[in-house]
């Protein structure tokens, strides 16, 4: 057996580390301080409800809660973190913000206390540094939802850190600890699953026992691979989720494979020459990297480059692929950018040291110049959030909101979640029902009392303020019909809230299929998706009067609640096969039910009651007594 390798850490050398770890933080804040300034953005109105229904062990340990609240991942943590935080901070956001920016410090110092295995300190605050100049970076610091992928990366690089220990001491505590902290980086978010090539295959510092004694301190961190890919196929009964993949056969890896290509180069880089030449020299980095090594450290290092290459692509193989929206999912690309930044710790040949530092400032200047219209992109959209999710928690008194053009419902119901979430968090406060604009506004009158987002201006603005065909922009976009077509294939995982509306008949002519039926919808618009498909068909979707239901609700403003949507299919078989296995979700308006999803019963079937949620494990707080 193989002596231990002992460089017990001294008292300095943490010193040193906690000093690197104040000037990450210092840097956070530089850059990122900003987000201390922002509110409630994107789906913490989702998750936050979400935190309230559910208690902590039901997400860990209950599949259908865990399935609910991580779509078609294994990432309970997002919401946990959001009680945890709920629990620290009840309602405010700023010290929200400010844990979100303490663990974007503590991923960024991981990956530093990683790399001084085989770097010097001021070599390893390097990649670190960089970490938090990229686009991922950027649109991440501004986001609380994505505080798992930054807590992931802690737990991801602290794994590894304490594998290198555990074959440096030949110590199978430090491989127990390197198991645990795997585990729950997989539980934060599933990029990190693949993780498990660095704890087998990454290269120990020089001096390390040799391959045998490194991978048999790595069976417990296996077997914790072995136990959560057993655990994935039984919360999602399969390998996959109910979303559609990119890579949906071998015949598509080829055009996946460009899109993961153009999306690294273009989400991090940028789409111009610069990112191009910066692309290059990321390459010659990993080249120059590689010949510096001694003959003797080449292959293990080859094999690390290999196991991190695995690590990269693999999670973008099932997201990305043609047409790919990359600017408004650079959170991502989170773990490839840090792989990028990793290359640049690497050593290059001593006559090539100048050199390295002159790309080194090409790729930074790239780097600064894609963050930069990163931020701008995502500005905006926080901005309307924003907006929205505070007309929801202080509605201006006569004020009517108006659903944005370009969001569908989503943005009312991540804004009337919020609502429900606060309600929940504060029941022993008062909170004013926000008046949402179900109806076609006929009067000057009316259309004042609305208002809707305005890009102009990125702010809500009265709808009487706009000019006129802008006016009937928004009303046509706000209050039409809208049928989508979801490619989400049987059995459905849990989407929906409850059940509210019917479809009535399903009648197949040909490669005709007409689906007849209603909603819970007040006014002209409803936004109505089916799914359950193979194939995605021609669709299109006509209101129907429904008196019935009108006089069922005792409500006049439901009389337009019927619908009659057709597809059109490439066979007869297919609609005839679709007509016995698609289910019908559509937004809540019915008082009360705006933050919910609701699923329409079918006729004599229950094969949609997957696709209902979880019940609620976690009690309501009770107001206080006086």
């Amino acid at each position: 057996m193989p002596a231990p390798l002992r460089t017990p850490p001294t008292r300095q050398s943490w010193q040193g580390h906690l000093l690197a770890w104040a000037l990450l933080c210092a840097l956070v804040l530089v850059l990122h301080g900003s987000a201390l300034q922002g509110t409630w953005r994107w789906d913490d109105g989702q998750n936050l409800f979400n935190s309230t229904q559910y208690s902590p062990r039901s997400l860990f340990l209950e599949s259908q809660v865990t399935r609910f609240v991580s779509s078609n991942q294994i990432a309970p943590w997002n919401v946990f973190l959001y009680q945890v935080n709920a629990a620290l901070f009840g309602f405010n956001p700023w010290p929200y913000y400010l844990h979100h920016l303490v663990s974007l410090s503590c991923a960024a110092w991981a990956l530093y206390l990683l790399l001084c295995h085989w770097l010097g300190r001021w070599q390893a605050l390097l990649p670190a540094a960089l970490l938090l100049l990229g686009a991922p970076a950027f649109q991440m610091a501004q986001q609380l939802m994505v505080g798992h992928y930054l807590d992931g990366l802690t737990f991801a690089c602290l794994a590894l850190w304490a594998q290198i220990h555990a074959v440096r001491l030949l110590q199978w505590r430090w491989s127990l600890l390197a198991a645990g902290l795997y585990l729950m980086s997989c539980l934060c978010k599933e990029i990190y699953a693949p993780w498990i090539a660095l704890l087998v295959f990454v290269p120990p510092p020089a001096g390390a026992p040799a391959a045998p004694a490194r991978w048999r301190y790595a069976v417990p961190a296996l077997l914790v691979a072995v136990a959560y890919a057993a655990l994935r196929i039984h919360v999602f009964a399969g390998a996959g989720g109910y979303t559609p993949t990119s890579l949906d056969g071998w015949q598509a890896l080829g055009s996946v494979l460009g899109a993961i290509a153009r999306t690294l180069n273009q989400g991090l880089l940028g789409a111009g020459a610069l990112g191009l030449v910066a692309a290059g020299l990321c390459l010659a980095c990993l080249g120059a990297g590689l010949a510096a090594q001694p003959a003797s450290r080449r292959m293990p290092m080859a094999m690390g480059i290999a196991a991190a290459i695995v690590v990269v692509v693999f999670p973008l193989l099932f997201v990305v692929g043609p047409g790919f929206d990359w600017m408004g999912n650079t959170r991502i690309l989170w773990v490839p950018w840090v792989g990028a930044c990793v290359l640049w710790s690497l050593p290059w040949p001593r006559r090539l040291a100048a050199w390295h530092k002159a790309a080194l400032l090409v790729f930074v200047a790239s780097v600064v110049q894609q963050a930069y219209l990163q931020r701008q992109h995502d500005r905006t959209i926080a901005a309307a959030f924003e907006a929205y999710y505070g007309f929801a928690l202080a509605p201006p008194p006569g004020q009517m909101l108006l659903q944005p053009e370009d969001r569908a419902n989503g943005m009312i119901w991540q804004a009337m979640s919020l609502y429900k979430a606060r309600q929940a968090m504060e029941p022993q406060a008062s909170h004013t029902l926000p008046a949402l604009a179900w109806h076609y506004p006929h009067t000057a009158q009316e259309r004042s009392r609305v208002v809707t987002w305005d890009k102009g201006c990125s702010c809500l603005v009265r709808l009487t303020d706009m000019p006129p065909a802008q006016q009937e922009v928004a009303l046509a976009a706000g209050m039409r019909g809208d049928l989508f077509i979801l490619p989400m294939k049987q059995p459905l995982r849990s989407l929906a809230h409850a059940y509210g509306g019917a479809i009535d008949t399903v009648t197949v002519s040909g490669r005709e299929l007409t689906v007849e039926g209603w909603t819970p919808t007040l006014g002209p618009g409803r936004k109505l998706a089916l799914m359950g498909f193979e194939e995605v068909p021609q669709a299109h979707m006509e209101p129907m009067e429904r008196p019935d239901v009108a006089r069922a609700f005792g409500r006049q403003d439901m009389l337009g609640s019927g619908f009659r949507a057709t597809l059109t299919f490439a066979s007869e078989q297919a609609a005839q096969a679709v007509s016995t296995e698609f289910c019908a979700v559509t937004f809540g308006q019915l008082p009360g039910q705006e933050h919910m999803i609701m699923l329409l019963r079918l006729p004599d079937s229950q094969r949609c009651d997957t696709a209902l949620a979880p019940r609620p494990t976690r009690a309501p707080r009770t107001p206080r007594a006086p």
